[in-house]
């Protein structure tokens, strides 16, 4: 509110600076009611502190799995399944736990004193005992010799009764087909195709004993049915055989008619597949649909490999699989074909 000081009018008017009665400049004066001591009220401080960050869970663990492994239809084939532990939750561990350990610790403690005082007192009563047992020992060890001779005779003997050669055209079926959880095995066109399922391996051993591999030269011809190669590669197997848990035991030659062609000689034992020698790029391999003759030669424990009749790589049987037979490998989810399977001792 504005006032005249010379004839006190007042004007609500904000924006008049004279008055309109006689043109005196006009003041400022206080409006009604208003106390001008009152006291100010100043607007709340601004808060500079950041905001707080929204909480986030931490993520589930994520668990990898082996893709499980198979044989099927054979007497000699086998189903596996293999999975990799993925990280746990650690169990925690009570002081009970370490009472526990302790008294462990005192008990074989105890245990061992004894022993030594039992094994202390039977040593001095038995040394003459102990020099006529070294005979006995010595003595058999010419016996020991004698089974071993004897298993090697059995060996060649189970040899002899096979044929010199066989040959499997594929033109029966002889071998184990069917739809499988790990992929199909089926004859066509005279020949014998297997398809694993995506990121498996798919072996079939032969179906007896008639195809053992010990000092033998196999031979068979594979290809790819559409060009596409198994990402894992395909091939052949020999001296294969089932543990006595069950598990595949044998050696095989795989190739991969991709772009580079390769080959690779792997191992399968215990349950798990290794390599004997890696992924080796090599010139001699066909690529597409063409057909590649696989050949292993056994003689022995030394085993050499060969690709359309060229000399490739060689390893030593230091696992002393000789009494395996034949079998047949592929992998992922292309389709591949086997003929003319041979078999030279």
């Amino acid at each position: 509110m504005k006032s005249c000081p010379s004839c006190n009018r007042t004007y609500t008017d904000a924006s008049l600076n004279f008055c309109l009665e006689d043109g005196t400049p006009l003041i400022s004066s206080a409006a009604p009611g208003l106390d001008p001591n009152a006291t100010i009220r100043y607007t709340d401080p601004r808060d500079t502190k950041p905001a707080p960050e929204a909480y986030h869970p931490p993520a589930r663990p994520t668990y990898q799995a082996i893709t499980p492994a198979a044989t099927h239809g054979s007497s000699f084939g086998q189903q596996q399944l293999s999975q990799l532990a993925g990280p746990g939750v650690r169990a925690r561990k009570t002081s009970a736990v370490w009472w526990i350990l302790g008294g462990l610790v005192v008990l074989g403690v105890i245990i061992a004193g004894a022993a030594i005082m039992i094994i202390a007192i039977a040593s001095m009563s038995s040394n003459s005992n102990t020099n006529s047992n070294r005979a006995n020992t010595n003595s058999r060890v010419p016996n020991n010799n004698g089974n071993a001779n004897n298993a090697n005779v059995s060996n060649v003997n189970s040899n002899a009764n096979l044929p010199s050669s066989l040959t499997d055209d594929f033109s029966q079926a002889k071998w184990g087909t069917g739809s499988y959880p790990f992929g199909d095995i089926w004859y066509a066109d005279d020949q014998y195709h297997m398809r694993s399922k995506a990121q498996t391996y798919l072996v079939m051993y032969a179906p007896s004993t008639e195809y053992r591999t010990a000092n033998a030269t196999v031979r068979v011809t594979a290809r790819s049915v559409d060009g596409t190669s198994p990402a894992s590669g395909y091939g052949l197997i020999v001296h294969g055989e089932r543990s006595k848990a069950g598990q595949l035991e044998d050696y095989a030659l795989l190739i991969y008619t991709g772009d580079p062609a390769k080959y690779e000689i792997i191992k399968h034992k215990g349950g798990k597949q290794t390599e004997m020698v890696p992924w080796v790029a090599s010139k001699v391999i066909r690529s597409g649909t063409n057909p590649n003759q696989l050949e292993v030669r056994a003689k022995g424990s030394d085993i050499s490999f060969y690709i359309n009749g060229q000399y490739v790589d060689r390893i030593v049987d230091s696992e002393n699989f000789k009494g395996g037979i034949a079998g047949l490998y592929t992998s992922d989810a292309a389709e591949v074909a086997f003929d003319d399977l041979e078999i030279k001792r």
